[in-house]
């Protein structure tokens, strides 16, 4: 048997697509699943997404394209990106990648060298501290756990942490798994220390359509244009237009980050998905009027399971403003219960009432549950019965 190589044992396989396999080999089973572990939406991708992307392979549009992206689609995020943000990026300051995940991947493994700190948001979404580690980097977290001021996004929690070391920071607004998002007063004060200390920041902005809350969250680059050589957007297409299984994202951050980005992707995926390129165009240019109803039902969910976890009780939580999760502590009912962690709680729950939740450990909160909503109402208020009938029992 070859020896694995010793940097594949810095990280840990994904939970949250862990439970993806789980849910599969119990619904192969016959078993009838509420999946509440879902980081994706339930809604199909809109027709006149899809039907870009038919006729992209009716037109032959299925041969490699530039390692960076296609002119057509950069020139949709430009546009897109300035009318929603403020922000006019040049061609060559965009990188399309397979998912933003690759895309905060590449950045990583292009700024970070051995004994690097990157501080990471506490809780995290489960990929960070694992790209940081394997990109060679040392992991530190800016603690949003803090009770006086429970999951709120704030520039102290991460300029505490910094340290000569300090390389990077990854703010993620909206949040996942919170929901919470970054003021603008608060977003300024980091970038401002970020770029007096010469620290780059990346700003995962893949929730940032998903909004529920009627202030106005502005860019990183739109109140900070002359500092791009210090930041990085990374953002994504899956959530807001429910194109997951596309895997298409991009990163807007300055020439020099893009193009040693490029050089590794150039070697590695090389260029998306040409098919999902033609896709996005039409995601971002053509009509949208689809998304304002989808936003008004995951309100509407959101705030039907903060009614039920009211009345249930002793359920701690802080209302998402954004994305499509509650993260919610449910020590009370592990330590009532008996159980040893928020593992062994979660597995009961999925063993005894066929309910998939990730375990807060996940996202560095123990005893917290992450419960997704991008599920139908009737399936959420079906769950939440179960769920209260097995916490009363």
């Amino acid at each position: 048997m070859v020896k694995l190589s010793e940097r594949i044992g810095l990280i840990s396989p994904s939970p949250t697509l862990q439970l993806l396999k789980i849910k599969n080999t119990m619904k192969k089973q016959g078993k009838d699943i509420l999946d509440f572990g879902a980081g994706e939406p339930d809604f199909p991708t809109p027709e006149i997404i899809k039907e870009r992307g038919i006729d992209a392979i009716r037109n032959n549009h299925t041969k490699y394209t530039p390692v960076t992206g296609i002119p057509e689609l950069k020139e949709a995020i430009i546009k897109s990106y300035m009318d929603e943000q403020g922000f006019q990026p040049g061609e060559e300051q965009i990188i399309v990648t397979p998912g933003s995940k690759f895309g905060l991947y590449l950045i990583l493994q292009a700024i970070t060298d051995p004994g690097d700190e990157v501080i990471v948001p506490k809780p995290y979404w489960v990929s960070y501290p694992e790209i940081v580690r394997y990109s060679g980097g040392n992991v530190v977290y800016a603690d949003h756990l803090k009770e006086n001021s429970l999951f709120e996004l704030t520039a102290d929690s991460y300029t505490e942490k910094f340290s000569g070391k300090t390389k990077a920071v990854i703010i993620n607004s909206p949040s996942n798994p919170t929901g919470m998002i970054m003021n603008s007063e608060e977003l300024k004060k980091i970038i401002s220390a970020c770029v007096d200390k010469n620290i780059f920041l990346i700003f995962d902005d893949c929730y940032r359509r998903i909004i529920y809350t009627d202030e106005n969250f502005e860019s990183p680059l739109k109140l900070f244009p002359d500092s791009m050589e210090n930041i990085a957007i990374v953002s994504s297409l899956s959530k807001t237009f429910s194109m997951t299984g596309w895997r298409l994202g991009y990163t807007i951050a300055s020439e020099y980050i893009c193009k040693a980005m490029a050089k590794l992707q150039g070697h590695s995926s090389s260029n998306p998905c040409s098919i999902s390129q033609k896709a996005a165009v039409g995601a971002l240019l053509d009509d949208q009027s689809y998304l304002a109803p989808m936003i008004d039902e995951y309100r509407e969910r959101r705030d039907f399971i903060a009614n039920r976890f009211n009345e249930i009780g002793n359920i701690s939580f802080v209302n998402p403003e954004g994305a499509f999760y509650f993260f919610a502590d449910f020590t009370y009912y592990i330590n009532k219960m008996g159980f040893k962690d928020d593992g062994d709680f979660a597995m009961d729950i999925l063993n005894k009432l066929n309910i998939i939740v990730v375990p807060g450990t996940a996202f560095g909160a123990p005893n917290y549950l992450r419960i997704s909503y991008a599920n139908s109402l009737k399936n959420i208020r079906k769950g939440l019965d179960k769920l209260e009938e097995y916490l009363k029992g």
